[in-house]
């Protein structure tokens, strides 16, 4: 058996607005619902939260919540692990807490 390979083209516009879908059932729903949840506002997160439910399922707002959680989860144990950072993801980081404010990381780990 060889490498995997895979012939679908990925719509990767997805990540530069909002008007998109990703091609996936729902995707619209689910990008608001990841929108949501980073903003932190409980307010912001139940209404999108409904809609997803609304458009989907129960178990797909939890799998959903899952997937984002585990994307948290995998970067903070990596940061108290000691994993060596890329100096490219240490710039980005940097520039992005720049743009929220935040002061810069010398080691990039995240708060």
């Amino acid at each position: 058996m060889g490498g995997l390979e895979c012939e679908r083209d990925v719509d990767l516009s997805i990540v530069a607005g909002t008007e998109h879908d990703g091609g996936v059932p729902a995707g619209a729903a689910l990008l608001a619902f990841v929108d949501a949840a980073m903003t932190c506002d409980p307010n912001q997160t139940a209404d999108v939260r409904a809609g997803l439910q609304a458009k989907l399922s129960d178990v797909a707002v939890v799998d959903a919540a899952a997937v984002a959680a585990m994307f948290q989860l995998n970067t903070r144990a990596a940061d108290a692990a000691g994993i060596a950072i890329e100096a490219a993801t240490l710039e980005g980081r940097s520039q992005l807490g720049d743009r929220f404010g935040m002061a810069q990381r010398a080691d990039g780990r995240a708060p």
